[in-house]
């Protein structure tokens, strides 16, 4: 074998140009399928860090009224009583999104943190305790109880330096002291997949006492994360849910009428939809490989044929059959090992790119590298490979001896043969190239036209800030108001500025304010109920986002008193409300329902509509705007400015230290950040879906120059008899051009039902492929059939040059 693999180095060596595109062709393949493996690896193979995570569950209310969701969040009261009525749940543990003001010292600045309050058997339920410290005890997750906080890992070693001997230590947060109980260790996260506001860190920075916090409302919504019995399947916990959410139903109308409760595993609701985008990103991986495993076996069977008479020759001196078939497989896996080395190469390249580039919302995918797991899974396929692209040459020549002495007088013995087994290879490669181009450029289509989608609002030029003021020194609704004010004011004025607003829930965001509004009291969908998002917005808002108006007046300063009226209603609203009549003037009833039947608004203004949530579906979200109370309920702030962005958010932060040092703005972005990072997933999985296909398109360009320049070489002696006996160059042109476009035909016929096949199987599992348009089809054939046609002229041009008195002396 040592001998074997010497020789196999020494003939590689001798051909190098062959033995180079042989090379590129097996790393640009394995590379390709090990940078997929990379993030499925990474995000769906590694387990949960959390113990047998199979039995953790989400739990979530559904509300049919406002069409599919989702979110994953309940009623405080639905998890308080499902823990109480459940015979299913071995525990229930509930979360909400929490963000704390970390104050600063001389030698750090004051920082904002995002986090959660959890209950004190969240920790328990998962499965897990902290690295360092303590879990958050029962008697401590109390209300009115002193402040506790766990440390993420990141956080502690970002901020602490890393200082085992932080535990039972006091940190100052919103004013107020907060012990330091525990450190959760390296690769813990929860949740792996948030919805919540955009955040200066990609990880849970704390976690703290649930109800030590702000008192929670019955209505309020939390994740409600929960494990199951011992035994227990996830459809008899489903069963027993229901039941549960029917005896809700009717024992809390006012609460629980309009929902359902579902649960799902919580590694489904994790993943979300990135699991079926990577498994379908690996199958295409995966028909790249084989295309890049057909352009390697045409090299070897072309080699095959310029090696036949040694060969034949090493046969009849008495090598045997199996010693033939061992030495070329050998060749072939050195090849397909150096190639697959290669191609993790190229893996560890590309991840170095990629995971700054991975989006958030996709779990984990940002931790994903190339380890030596990657490694072995490179070098695995590509010896799997190497063996299957090596067995045809190697067969071939296994029945070399049959015909020894005819190929000892003339190397064109299997000619024929293998011209065929060639084509077939080739038309294989054609018809996996086109179904990748097809469906990526259908995917890519959808995505282009998705980023062309009007939001309703002019992104361009708009800045937001979180600014969450301190609990303590800004306890009362009046304070707050004055903060914001301030704020407001000295903002407006900044050299550049064209205008300012505030928000409590600001579209792109994740945050979202949904409820029912109705033009009359009942509150019910007979009387014309719909669902909308309801925001709080300050006067210039709605100017500042350039959301334009279309009847009645923008809102003013007197709209902001608490005891204000107003309201705006996107034309939505007004359309589906009073069709046919003007909105202005009219009462609409918000959050309405038959026990809170008076919550009675006046319509000044009617506004275009907008997205709050996502850039996709059929229509834009159906809105109403409110101004009462807007300072007091403000966490967002906007503003528009002919200023770089970059210099604009830090003048901000600088008027927002200027009126309190000790408040740090927690998250600034342009909105058009925030609108990309809403598509961020979607545009990771274009982004490889576009490189796959672009480099298939390639390969298979390469495998029929390949065979055409080949079926050329081997009719030398013909074509010089051809243009001998007066043949023109376009006739020798078209006769080399049809022979190898016809194999690209057949390929493109295959390829064409291949591709409707997969168009039917995906659509539905990935947006775009069920929008998309049979025009587009065409072009990405049509695409498939020019370059395929491209490297049959090529080699047919070439021919039409051949001199025929240097082709009749060939032997």
């Amino acid at each position: 074998m040592v001998r074997d693999i010497q020789l196999a180095f020494r003939l590689l060596w001798r051909t190098p140009a062959p033995t180079g595109i042989a090379l590129l062709s097996i790393a640009l393949s394995v590379g390709a399928t090990a940078v997929v493996f990379t993030a499925v690896r990474a995000v769906l193979i590694t387990s949960l860090p959390y113990t047998r995570p199979s039995e953790l569950v989400q739990i979530r209310a559904e509300f049919p009224k406002f069409g599919p969701s989702h979110s994953d969040w309940a009623l405080w009261s639905d998890a308080q009583e499902i823990a109480r009525r459940t015979r299913t749940l071995a525990s229930v543990a509930v979360y909400r999104n929490e963000m704390f003001n970390l104050a600063g010292d001389a030698s750090t600045p004051p920082e904002a943190l995002y986090g959660l309050r959890v209950t004190a058997n969240l920790f328990p339920t998962l499965g897990v305790t902290p690295m360092l410290g303590r879990n958050i005890l029962p008697d401590e997750d109390q209300p009115d109880h002193a402040n506790e906080m766990i440390l993420s890992y990141g956080l502690w070693v970002r901020r602490f330096n890393s200082d085992r001997g932080i535990i039972g230590h006091s940190v100052t947060i919103g004013g107020r002291s907060c012990l330091i109980i525990g450190v959760m260790p390296s690769g813990f996260d929860f949740p792996l997949r948030r919805g919540a506001v955009h955040t200066p860190s990609p990880y849970v920075d704390f976690w703290a006492p649930f109800r030590s916090g702000k008192p929670v409302a019955p209505a309020a919504a939390l994740g409600v994360v929960a494990r199951l019995r011992p035994g227990v399947s996830l459809a008899e916990a489903q069963q027993d849910l229901t039941t549960i959410s029917a005896d809700l139903n009717r024992e809390f109308p006012a609460t629980n009428r309009d929902h359902i409760l579902r649960m799902g595993l919580l590694r489904e609701r994790m993943l979300g939809s990135a699991k079926d985008a990577l498994w379908i990103l690996m199958a295409a991986a995966v028909m790249f490989l084989l295309i890049g495993c057909a352009n390697v076996a045409n090299l070897l069977l072309a080699r095959g044929v310029v090696r036949h008479r040694e060969i034949t020759i090493r046969m009849a001196l008495g090598a045997s059959r199996s010693r033939v078939v061992r030495q070329l497989l050998t060749e072939s896996c050195v090849l397909a090992v150096l190639g697959g080395m290669g191609g993790y190469v190229l893996t560890v390249v590309a991840w170095r790119a990629l995971s700054v580039m991975a989006p958030v919302n996709v779990p984990r995918l940002s931790t994903a590298h190339a380890d030596w797991r990657v490694l072995v899974f490179s070098l695995a396929i590509a010896l799997a490979n190497g063996v299957l692209f090596g067995m045809i040459p190697a067969h071939r020549a296994g029945w070399t001896r049959a015909n020894a002495n005819q190929d000892l007088r003339s190397h064109t013995g299997i000619a024929g043969r293998r011209d065929r087994i060639r084509g077939a290879l080739v038309a294989v490669e054609v018809a996996l190239a086109l179904a990748l181009v097809v469906v990526g450029g259908q995917l890519l289509a959808s995505f282009a036209a998705l980023l062309r989608t009007d939001p309703g609002f002019d992104a361009k030029r708009v800045t937001a800030f979180v600014v969450l003021p301190d609990a303590v020194r800004y306890a009362t609704p009046e304070k707050w108001e004055a903060f914001y004010r301030r704020i407001l004011d000295s903002v407006r004025v900044l050299p550049g500025v064209d205008s300012a607003g505030t928000d409590d829930a600001l579209p792109f965001s994740g945050e979202n304010t949904g409820g029912m509004v109705d033009k009359s009291a009942g509150g019910t969908p007979e009387s014309g109920q719909i669902p909308a998002e309801i925001d709080v917005v300050s006067a210039g808002y709605l100017q500042t986002m350039g959301i334009p108006l279309l009847q009645g007046r923008w809102m003013n300063e007197e709209d902001m008193n608490s005891s204000s009226d107003t309201a705006i209603v996107s034309d939505l609203v007004a359309k589906r409300l009073w069709p046919g009549e003007s909105a202005l003037g009219k009462p609409v009833c918000v959050f309405c329902s038959p026990e809170q039947p008076k919550n009675w608004k006046r319509v000044v203004g009617v506004v275009s509509n907008s997205r709050h949530a996502s850039m996709d579906g059929p229509q834009q979200q159906a809105s109403v705007y409110l101004a009462a109370g807007a300072l007091q309920k403000a966490v967002f702030l906007v503003v528009r400015s002919d200023r770089h962005d970059i210099d604009l958010q830090k003048a901000i932060r600088q008027v927002i230290a200027g009126i309190d040092p000790n408040q740090p703005v927690f998250f600034s972005a342009t909105m058009q950040t925030l609108i990309d990072d809403s598509l961020a997933d979607r545009r990771f999985v274009m982004l490889l879906l576009a490189l796959t296909g672009c480099l298939a398109l390639a390969m298979a360009a390469a495998g029929v120059y390949g065979v055409a320049t080949y079926v050329t070489s081997r009719r030398t002696q013909e074509i010089g008899i051809r243009i001998a006996l007066g043949a023109t160059r376009g006739n020798v042109e078209a006769l080399v051009f049809r022979q190898g476009f016809l194999t690209a035909m057949i390929g493109l016929a295959f390829g064409l039902g291949i591709t409707l096949a997969l168009m039917g199987i995906l659509r539905g599992m990935l947006p775009g492929l069920e929008s998309g348009k049979p025009g587009g089809v065409w072009i990405e054939v049509a695409l498939v059939a020019l370059t395929a046609a491209l490297g049959c002229w090529l080699p047919a041009r070439r021919a039409a040059k051949i001199d025929p008195m240097l082709a009749l002396r060939q032997e």
